[in-house]
């Protein structure tokens, strides 16, 4: 029985006829436009409705649209463009695993804030098919910079088999209540935890916050104590129906030799790190009731630290088999994507895993309402890790309030929905509808597949996916500010049929083939 081939063009304007329109609630800003949610109202993405031959384009712009349907037809006559984009299932690369955002203390006190009709809009809008369809949830261990305070579960010095281990109030009320109705809607989703820093009395510093390492050394009283703290986290989730995909290591743990550093940190080196889990964390999670399936990420930092980082780790044979993938930020991608492509050569069995992005974290205004910008950097921080080898990217929050917070050490930044709990809304920034033209279109267990451009060119920036149902997703970015551009859009496996697609100035769009 053939396959049944449908086609994902995330591009940017099409040529076509339109039968549907967003039912966004727009609100207008000097940076650009916000969609508006409050209890009777929330824009949805529109459903796929499609017979044979027909194809629908989804549309995002810098001058308004959000995520509007339209129809479109192939054709067999000769393209209108000198643009020619060709896609290529026969060549495959990695497997994409999902996106996601994390639990943060932050996220939960805004969910908190909203009611309780509209904290649940706000999951749905995320993890709901018919929303963002993320797969994947970053929880931190204990505190961290958005957090509202700084709180360990363990503040008993000295007790070392951590008797006095328990979960906060944070957990009970920020956490866990969301994660639960996030799993209501994606039943497959996976938990990831991070720590941020050991209980203070644990580290050089005696300090939670700040810089300082882990005291002592590989399977000694600190590092065993530390071992049990984590493992007591899986067991306490456990208890409250929270079962966890994965862990990192450590959250940027280069950030914790830094003196200037001020929210939670802990200093590792590769070679600590490699220590640390071939002595005592590895062993200890493979004999946990509670986490013994949870897989390791190395790193979870920045890619300026690749390949050095994970050669170091994963050379120890040992430490090795503990592992399953390298966490990676998103801060400087401004770098060479040698770092990504030369990590998968040298270690093509583990994979790469973005776990954490943001945007406005070092602007004046950390909440930028509106801004087309900051969307735009978010489709190309994708494009980039997706072309060079990454399986996974994800959000660092859900949901802000309108300073970007809360955040005790006022690291405030922006998010893909603002919360304000007076008005019983919610604006869903650029940023949201960015990610969606990736998240709800690939699918888990997507490959990235070949594509190619046949002329250069600066202002448009692509990739390619075929969904394990046989669809196939490419995204192309047209970043000029004034310049339209059309692009012949054909499948190499297919006929001689292709989609011609007018791309305008500043905007991504969702082509969607069912043949």
């Amino acid at each position: 029985m053939a396959t049944r081939l449908f086609l994902v063009v995330l591009a940017v304007c099409a040529l076509s006829l339109p039968t549907s329109a967003s039912d966004c609630t727009e609100k207008k800003f000097k940076s650009g436009t916000v969609c508006v949610c409050d209890l009777t109202k929330c824009d949805e993405i529109p459903n796929i409705d499609l017979s044979s031959g027909q194809a629908a384009t989804f549309t995002t712009a810098n001058s308004g649209a959000r995520l509007h349907r339209d129809i479109v037809y192939a054709t067999n006559s000769d393209p209108l463009t000198s643009l020619h984009l060709t896609i290529d299932s026969s060549k495959t690369y990695q497997t994409i695993q999902g996106f996601g955002s994390t639990f943060s203390d932050a996220s939960g006190a805004n969910l908190r804030s909203l009611p309780d009709k509209l904290a649940d809009t706000v999951i749905r809008q995320y993890f709901s098919e018919s929303g963002l369809n993320l797969q994947f949830g970053r929880v931190p261990i204990a505190s961290n910079d958005f957090s509202s305070r700084v709180y360990t579960y363990n503040d008993v010095a000295d007790d070392y088999s951590m008797t006095h281990f328990s979960l906060q109030r944070e957990d009970y009320q920020w956490k866990i209540p969301y994660m639960q109705m996030a799993q209501k809607y994606n039943h497959n989703l996976k938990f990831f935890g991070v720590p941020w820093s050991a209980p203070g009395w644990l580290k050089t510093t005696n300090s939670t916050s700040g810089y300082g390492s882990l005291l002592g050394s590989s399977q000694g009283t600190y590092h065993k104590a530390y071992v049990t703290y984590l493992l007591k986290f899986f067991e306490e989730y456990q208890k409250n129906g929270i079962e966890f995909w994965a862990m990192s290591t450590q959250n940027e743990p280069t950030s914790g030799g830094d003196k200037k550093t001020k929210a939670q940190s802990m200093l590792f080196t590769a070679e600590t790190q490699r220590d640390f889990i071939k002595l005592d964390l590895g062993p200890a999670l493979r004999t946990s009731s509670a986490a013994k399936a949870v897989k390791v990420l190395i790193m979870d930092d920045n890619r300026g630290n690749l390949p050095k980082w994970a050669d170091t780790v994963l050379k120890d044979s040992e430490t090795a088999s503990y592992v399953a993938g390298i966490g990676l930020h998103s801060y400087q991608d401004s770098e060479s994507d040698k770092h990504l492509q030369q990590t998968h050569d040298n270690h093509p069995k583990y994979f790469i895993f973005g776990t954490e992005a943001s945007e406005g974290y070092k602007s004046k205004d950390s909440v930028d309402y509106g801004s087309w910008d900051r969307a735009e950097d978010y489709v190309e921080d994708i494009l980039d890790d997706l072309n060079n080898w990454v399986a996974g990217w994800t959000e660092r929050n859900l949901i802000l309030d309108a300073q970007g917070g809360p955040s005790w050490v006022s690291d405030f930044a922006d998010a893909p929905i603002i919360a304000f709990p007076a008005l019983a809304q919610f604006y869903k920034q650029p940023m949201f509808y960015a990610i969606a033209h990736f998240s709800h279109f690939i699918k888990p267990g997507a490959v990235r597949i070949d594509h190619s451009l046949n002329l250069p060119n600066l202002d448009i920036q692509k990739s390619a996916f075929l969904n394990p149902d046989g669809s196939k997703v490419v995204i192309i970015l047209n970043k000029n500010v004034l310049a339209p551009y059309s692009v012949s859009v054909k499948d190499s496996q297919r006929s001689s049929d292709h989609y011609q697609v007018h791309m305008g100035p500043r905007s991504i769009v969702t082509l969607y083939i069912q043949n």
